[in-house]
């Protein structure tokens, strides 16, 4: 068995490219030395990609995990029959702190939210606008953006039920005055023309696609930047970012701002608080008299 029939055996369509490319990578590198690999070989690897590719200590990782499959892929197919690198764990310490005085400012996102409300594209205007308010107020990941059903939007109470397989994760949050109206008009007037063509039966999705099709995470960043410049492009998770730093800039407790943004442990939200030196480098920027 190839290397390659090997991951589409273990792993997904979705990561099999990645798998591979990750993979060759490492091959290349060593050439004829990798199936006799050793221990030491493996760490002068890791050096490398430290050193002369300038990865993040992320990026090293993910290369180990890689390494390690090749190696399980030659133990399992009698190859080899022991495994260089299997204890191998490395402790690089990964920065994680939120860079918050680049995050977009509330006033910023009102003007994002503004600009989708002037977009003249039909039926699809109200949808994209939809989109972007769950963002800018809810702060909602584009996954959970995709994975809402009609019947999770409660207008009478207000309310949105965002689901989730994890407890922490799954909330109830409030909707703004302003969405009430908008989502009434697309759920009356725009939604029934976007999904008259789905089978019956299935959940109705609260977003669906310009073809009527069900649209994925990965293609909403798209669909809500089609007709932006290249400067006025949104990014869905620095949105989102924005939304719980300014929640949190606002002195709000730091456990709500956990659940609203369904963090399963406060130490990832505290990573949206400003340091010190954040907070005198903004002071600075807006209120030194040369600006």
């Amino acid at each position: 068995m190839k290397i390659e029939e090997y991951l589409q055996e273990k792993y997904s369509k979705k990561s099999y490219k990645t798998h591979v490319y990750m993979i060759q990578k490492y091959l290349n590198y060593m050439g004829r030395k990798a199936k006799t690999a050793q221990y030491k070989d493996i760490l002068h690897f890791i050096a490398h990609l430290r050193k002369n590719e300038n990865y993040t200590p992320e990026s090293v990782k993910r290369y180990l995990s890689e390494v390690k499959i090749y190696y399980n892929y030659l133990l399992e197919t009698g190859q080899r029959n022991d495994h260089p690198c299997r204890e191998l764990y490395l402790k690089d310490k990964i920065n994680r702190q939120i860079k918050v005085d680049l995050l977009y400012s509330e006033e910023t996102l009102e003007n994002y939210l503004k600009k989708t409300r002037e977009d003249p594209d039909g039926q699809l205007k109200k949808r994209n606008e939809v989109i972007v308010s769950l963002l800018v107020y809810q702060a909602l990941t584009v996954a959970e953006i995709c994975n809402l059903n009609t019947e999770d939007i409660n207008l009478e109470k207000a309310e949105i039920y965002i689901k989730s397989e994890h407890r922490k994760k799954a909330r109830t949050l409030e909707l703004k005055a302003s969405q009430i109206l908008l989502f009434y008009n697309y759920l009356k007037e725009d939604y029934p023309q976007l999904t008259k063509y789905l089978k019956a039966g299935k959940p109705e999705k609260l977003i669906t696609g310009r073809l009527k099709e069900e649209v994925k995470p990965k293609a909403l960043n798209r669909i809500i930047n089609e007709n932006r410049k290249t400067e006025e492009k949104l990014k869905p998770i620095k949105i989102r970012q924005s939304v719980i730093a300014n929640l949190l800039r606002k002195e709000n407790d730091t456990r709500i701002v956990q659940v609203f943004a369904g963090h399963n442990r406060a130490s990832t939200t505290i990573q949206y608080k400003q340091t010190k030196l954040e907070i005198l480098k903004n002071a600075v920027n807006t209120f030194h008299p040369i600006k």
